[in-house]
């Protein structure tokens, strides 16, 4: 378990916030963690389970979730699962120490943009937003709901 400040996005959009002991087996699940590369200038970075998407029962779509990640910088795709958010530091690679970090605190544009993707969701239009950007949350929200699962290509390596 690794102590730092971190924050989740539950299933059912819930943000909270925590400072402590993560327990990414507890939070993520067990089938393994997978990194969600965001926006490099928010020093954030976002964690999902890696196979959350084949396990619907356990791993609901979190389409909230999906609307911030992909508002801070991810790839467009549905998401499932819980998301946690941690603080990033690349830098830290030359020194030895781990890239994973607490959360800078405070966390304007996590919680500013989480509330705003709310209300986009609500059918509302956040007010530094257009809206067609509160459209298109609705628009990808669906799809974090609606888009088939992607598949898993096997191929075999020849030229042993």
């Amino acid at each position: 378990m690794t102590s730092l400040r971190y924050a989740i996005i539950a299933t059912d959009g819930e943000l909270t916030h925590h400072d402590g002991a993560l327990d990414w087996e507890a939070v993520i699940g067990v089938e393994g963690r997978a990194r969600v590369r965001l926006d490099a200038r928010l020093a954030v970075t976002g964690w999902v389970n890696d196979c959350g998407l084949l396990d619907p029962k356990k791993y609901p779509r979190n389409p909230v979730g999906t609307c911030l990640l992909y508002s801070l910088g991810a790839p467009l795709q549905p998401y499932a699962g819980p998301v946690v958010f941690t603080g990033w530091n690349p830098a830290n690679i030359a020194r030895g120490l781990t890239e994973i970090c607490g959360l800078p605190e405070p966390v304007v544009a996590l919680d500013s943009i989480h509330g705003d993707v709310l209300k986009a969701l609500a059918g509302q239009t956040p007010r530094d937003f257009s809206p067609s950007w509160a459209e298109q949350m609705r628009e990808i929200a669906a799809h974090a709901r609606t888009a088939p699962t992607p598949g898993i290509t096997f191929g075999t390596v020849t030229g042993r």
